[in-house]
């Protein structure tokens, strides 16, 4: 009987197949809407081969820990060094500070497998993601950090379990999935970039090479029933899926399973469909997958850089082109010398140029991290508008609490020792901008401020931001003793919800507020303009750039709008219950609304001010303290 050990060319031909759909789902190319999946088809491949091979060694005795890592070593990091040099030159030569910073970040922790925490640490959105050239070694590290446990999780499941391993290991896969769905309704992003979400994916496939070892999935009919009813669930993974499928959640069943099928058909020899796999071109393309895997994302994202439209038939023609040869080049001239020890042959060599090279990058990534993303690149009039919003407020609550806090609604911003005022600021980033100019003066007055864990508006504006997540607010308020709640966000046209249900659940949301005993603070949204983002002010004059100017009245038409529905919600309530805070006086004037000085930027993009330019709000939020002595929410 073949094991799990043997070289299987239908594994390869299935490495070609979800490579490709990663390239062209990347490249937009429409039918590949769900080629993202081809990275859950890996998972389970990975933890198949691996499991099947440490398995192995364990079963004869000789397993060890050091060799098991150096062969990981000299699998994957040759390749992967060789991608990071050229990717760090090109960096330094396009990138603006804000995303410098944001790639020498990722690649600072890069050797330590840890970029995945670090993407997850920019915050709950995936706005700008296309553009971080290291943004696809997130699931590098998921699989390191998976077989930094794994080999363990073995030896400790077969010594406690014995013939029962297998099912131990499957609840530990139930339990991991079972994490996946519960960060779906609360970080989204935490699911998709984690390994405890993810880990059953990658535990699967090593589940099915212990079974196999065991000889209980030897298949005698059936084979081709199951690689068809595989290969159909992947395919139409990676074209009915798109971007708005809740993802990993319950859709990952389908490639994770489906790739298991595939997987169990071809056990025993390549057989009916999975033969197709066995193709050679398949296998070619299956062995350099790796460096594709490697190679495309950089230049796909240096491409957005450049503004070339990587989606038109020639850009992406010329992207498939380059990013096979590259690989092609990769795989013969480094992968393939090192495996096969011809370069480095051993582990001495090996770990001192990987050890040498590692180090040089790392160094570069915390010098460009210390210089503002290497903001020294560019004249010094310009660094302050391409620093603007590293020195911006936009991380909410930090990822330390929603580490260890996952669940809870709200984190506290400035604590205080029996205060007589507790302020709650709810809303999404456009509310947590005021968070410097809140907690300073929390600070000052002796007051508790606090702020809603996930960026989410006092409105059902999805799952993640469902009613559920609006009575745990509320109810917040209720039991710590709430005297205050801003709610500060972006108002109408706001994640495409239609006007008159935006009304009436902001409407609810406050009468809740309101009865539960705390004032409310509806908070007008800023002015905003293509012209006001610092990067747009550099793009026109980058010797001197300047900011551009809004004319009042066009401003005007969308905050009346916005204060005609707060008075309309006011007037629902008694004196002083609700009421209304324009902070646009410190970014406007009698004509004007303005982006910043020459000196110092007042936003950080198109909407989003900057501490300054929250600064020079101050006075609108004063009247939260200088107001009477608020009645406390009533527990």
């Amino acid at each position: 009987m073949k094991t799990s050990t043997a070289y299987r060319a239908d594994i390869d031909g299935l490495r070609a197949l979800a490579v490709l759909a990663v390239l062209f789902y990347h490249l937009g190319l429409p039918l590949f809407s769900g080629g993202y999946v081809g990275v859950d088809v890996f998972f389970v491949m990975s933890g198949y081969l691996i499991t099947g091979l440490v398995q192995h060694e364990m079963e004869q005795g000789r397993f060890a820990f050091g060799n098991f890592f150096l062969r990981r070593i000299r699998r994957l990091m040759p390749a992967l060094l060789l991608v990071l040099v050229p990717t760090t030159a090109a960096a330094f030569l396009l990138l603006y500070p804000e995303d410098m910073h944001s790639f020498a970040s990722s690649l600072s922790v890069q050797f330590l497998s840890l970029q995945n925490v670090s993407f997850l640490s920019e915050g709950e959105y995936f706005l700008g993601s296309e553009g971080k050239p290291l943004l696809h070694t997130w699931s590098l590290a998921v699989e390191e950090q998976f077989y930094l446990f794994w080999p363990l999780t073995l030896l400790l499941t077969g010594r406690l379990a014995g013939k029962r391993q297998p099912l131990l290991i499957g609840g530990l896969l139930v339990l991991s999935f079972l994490a996946n769905l519960a960060l779906m309704s609360i970080s989204p992003k935490a699911s998709f970039y984690l390994l405890p979400p993810r880990a059953w994916e990658l535990g699967l496939g090593g589940l099915i090479a212990l079974l196999e070892r065991r000889g209980q999935l030897r298949l005698a009919t059936g084979r081709t029933a199951l690689a068809a009813a595989g290969l159909a669930g992947i395919v139409l993974s990676i074209f009915a899926f798109s971007h708005t499928t809740p993802f990993p959640g319950y859709a990952a069943l389908l490639p994770v399973l489906a790739t298991a099928l595939v997987i169990v058909a071809g056990i025993g020899g390549a057989h009916g469909l999975t033969g197709l796999l066995s193709h050679p071109l398949a296998v070619r393309v299956g062995l350099i997958s790796y460096p594709i895997y490697l190679w495309h994302w950089p230049i796909l994202a240096y491409c957005r850089h450049l503004k070339i439209d990587a989606s038109a038939p020639l850009p992406a023609l010329t992207i498939v082109v380059a990013t096979l040869a590259l690989s092609e080049a990769t795989f013969r001239l480094v992968e393939s010398p090192i495996r096969e020890r011809r370069w480095l042959p051993t582990s001495r060599s090996l770990l001192l140029t990987v050890g040498t090279a590692a180090t040089l990058l790392t160094a570069t990534a915390l010098h460009t991290v210390a210089t503002d993303g290497a903001a020294y690149r560019y004249p010094p009039a310009a660094r302050a508008y391409l620093t603007a919003a590293m020195a911006s407020r936009s991380s909410r609550c930090g990822l330390v609490f929603r580490t260890l806090h996952p669940r809870d609604p709200v984190c506290t911003l400035e604590p205080a020792a029996a205060p007589q005022q507790r302020i709650l600021l709810w809303g999404n980033s456009h509310g947590d901008m005021w968070s410097p100019v809140l907690q300073a003066a929390a600070s000052a007055h002796g007051a508790s401020l606090s702020l809603n864990a996930r960026n989410c508006r006092a409105t059902t504006d999805s799952d993640f931001c469902g009613a559920g997540l609006q009575q745990e607010i509320v109810a917040f308020a209720k039991q710590e003793r709430m005297t205050d709640v801003v709610l500060a966000s972006t108002w109408y046209g706001a994640l495409g919800r239609p006007d008159d249900r935006f009304e009436a659940e902001l409407t609810a949301v406050v009468d809740a507020l309101v009865a539960a005993g705390p004032r409310v603070w509806l908070v007008l949204d800023t002015p905003s303009d293509g012209s006001f983002d610092p990067l747009v002010a550099y793009a026109k004059a980058p010797a001197a750039p300047q900011f551009g100017v809004k004319p009042l009245a066009d401003y005007l038409k969308v905050k009346e709008r916005e204060r005609a529905l707060f008075a309309r919600i006011a007037a629902l309530h008694g004196a002083g219950q609700v009421a209304i805070i324009d902070p646009s006086s410190g970014l406007c004037d009698s004509a004007s609304c303005y982006g910043g000085t020459a000196e110092q930027p007042w936003f950080r993009d198109t909407d989003h001010v900057t501490d300054a330019g929250a600064a020079r709000a101050q006075p609108a939020f004063e009247v939260i303290f200088a107001a009477p002595a608020p009645r406390p929410a009533q527990p």
